[in-house]
């Protein structure tokens, strides 16, 4: 299965393997990720220059969602119907923030301990800890825009490798299993941090009184 995918995504990429790794790394959920398990079913494709091709792929998202998340946020905040989704994304990822900030133990973080908590979030090949998720973590944590995005790039170089290692050393019939836990993984990391952003508008949304209540507050 995961030769016939890479094979299918490459005659769309015009039959470049490595384009095919470029474009598939920029794609959100698979990311540099899922590039690399593609990549294990390429072949004569050199692991060496197929990783650093993901890795220029998941690179180009990071400084543009790190310099967007914050307007996108306060921009979704200030729309009506866009309102809660604003609201959703902006406690999710401060709820990412709070976890890297906590990896610095002993007092309030500094920069350098939010760019080591950032690079490692991103360094753990796990979906949704990528380059677009750790970007958009670091365009809200309190830590200038260059130092984040060193962070997600040296995290995502490292998931990169510890990636490739596996991919290349991993017999091509267990390539499938990867793939498949790959995608189910991040749809149900997906699907969590959905649920657990519902629960979230449920708790904090205004309570509205009921019509017994406002008659009741007429009569007073």
């Amino acid at each position: 299965m995961t030769a016939d995918i890479a094979e299918f995504l490459s005659r769309l990429a015009g039959g470049n393997d490595y384009l095919t790794l470029f474009l598939v790394s920029l794609c959100p959920l698979l990311e540099l990720r899922g590039a690399l398990i593609l990549m294990g079913g390429m072949e004569g494709v050199n692991a060496i220059l197929g990783m650093l091709c993901c890795v220029a792929g998941g690179s180009v998202v990071i400084l543009p969602m790190i310099l967007a998340i914050r307007p996108v946020i306060k921009r979704l905040k200030k729309s009506g119907r866009l309102e809660r989704l604003g609201n959703a994304l902006e406690l999710h990822l401060s709820d990412r923030a709070q976890s890297v900030q906590s990896k610095a133990r002993g007092g309030e973080a500094s920069d350098g301990k939010r760019f080591v908590g950032l690079m490692t979030f991103v360094a753990v090949p796990l979906p949704m800890t990528g380059a677009w998720t750790g970007s958009a973590v670091g365009g809200v944590l309190d830590i200038p825009v260059w130092k984040a995005a060193l962070a997600v790039f040296l995290g995502n170089f490292v998931a990169a490798g510890i990636l490739t290692l596996l991919v290349t050393f991993t017999p091509v019939q267990y390539l499938d299993f990867y793939l498949g836990a790959f995608v189910i993984f991040a749809l149900a990391v997906a699907l969590s941090y959905y649920i657990a952003a519902a629960k979230r508008r449920q708790v904090f949304a205004p309570v509205r009184p009921c019509k017994g209540d406002r008659l009741r507050a007429r009569h007073k």
